[in-house]
């Protein structure tokens, strides 16, 4: 096995890390040590990044020590880790001259093996509570945007990139890797993207997707048994069937296989990332389920009657009393109101006398 060189892959910054990652686990730095390290990591933004990268592949080095297939990878490693090693016991200036590409390999060499477990065994669930929103960078370069009281678990491996909506919306900005589709489930469904901008929103009776650009299929769950080729055919056209246009929305019934694709509006469907809450032709329940998302007093409806009053307008995510008061206003029901919840019912229904 030949090993890359330092310009074919490790950084000057991950090799100085590197040593320092040596340097650490040997034993604790002295003072005049501790002083240039925290001057090192001080000295660019780089460093610290770099220092963290190599702490993480240092870390990992144990975990793959048993796995079948790379225990004479690893070896190969370290032994080339330890010829390279100047003598750790020399002042400490002494210390990181250049350790030649036997070290710089080795360090590439462990963070490629780590990168293979990492990657296969890598999953994160990002989750908001209400009232909060959250912007995150994946590590492929993809961003995933949550809205409030949102939940997304986040799986890599070499085959692709599985995201699963426990509860609420998301929205994804995929970076393009035709190797490792991009696959988004909520509920029984499956989005399969290409390099694309879309959101899917997960509701108690509906699962909706927005496309802002790019391709997107949605496939039922017995349709996507095999993920990597519906992603092929989505690719060369296969799925143009299953396709809908960018500023187009998909709604799905969890009840049902039904399915309707409506125009949407861009600007209002991406009103929640500034924190507007927009309604078109929204039946009431709709709306409260994601005014809920937004406050810590729920409103819970009396009746499906008021559920089935249609809503239209805009309003401050949050701002619970100007939108009860807005329905109240525009419609006959009913508005009653507690410490832990506020009831909205059609004004024909009694309410029962306390």
């Amino acid at each position: 096995m030949s090993f890359p060189t330092q310009d074919e892959g490790v950084t000057p910054f991950e090799e100085q890390a590197a040593k320092w990652c040596c340097l650490l686990a040997e034993d604790a730095l002295d003072l005049s040590e501790q002083r240039e390290f925290d001057a090192w990591i001080c000295a660019d933004p780089r460093h610290e990044e770099a220092f963290e990268k190599m702490v993480l592949v240092w870390q990992g080095a144990d975990a793959i020590a048993e796995m079948p297939g790379f225990l004479s990878l690893r070896a190969q490693a370290l032994t080339a880790m330890e010829e390279g090693q100047p003598d750790w016991h020399e002042p400490m200036p002494k210390r990181f001259v250049y350790m030649g590409a036997g070290f710089a390999a080795a360090v590439m060499l462990l963070a490629v093996l780590t990168g293979l477990v990492f990657i296969g065994n890598q999953s994160e669930i990002y989750t908001t509570g209400i009232g909060e929103r959250r912007v995150v960078s994946l590590e492929d370069g993809s961003k995933l945007s949550l809205d409030a009281a949102s939940s997304v678990e986040v799986t890599y491996s070499r085959e692709r990139r599985a995201l699963s909506i426990e509860r609420g919306r998301a929205k994804f900005d995929v970076a393009s890797d035709p190797l490792r589709p991009f696959i988004v489930t909520a509920g029984d469904k499956t989005v399969v993207a290409i390099g694309t901008a879309f959101s899917v929103e997960l509701l108690p009776q509906q699962i909706r997707v927005f496309l802002y650009e790019g391709h997107v299929a949605v496939l039922d769950e017995a349709e996507a048994t095999d993920l990597a080729d519906a992603s092929k055919l989505l690719a060369d056209g296969s799925l143009s069937d299953r396709l809908f246009m960018p500023g187009q929305e998909l709604i799905l019934s969890t009840k049902a296989r039904t399915a309707t694709i409506a125009p949407g509006d861009v600007e209002r469907s991406l009103s929640w990332e500034g924190g507007r809450l927009s309604f078109i032709d929204e039946p009431l329940s709709l709306a409260i389920e994601r005014v809920n998302r937004t406050s810590d007093t729920p409103i819970v409806l009396g009746d499906a009657a008021a559920g089935r009053l249609i809503i239209n307008g805009e309003f401050d995510a949050g701002d619970t009393a100007a939108f009860v008061s807005g329905v109240a206003s525009l419609y006959p029901v009913r508005v009653s109101a507690d410490e832990k919840k506020i009831v909205i019912s059609s004004a024909k229904l009694k309410l029962p006398e306390k």
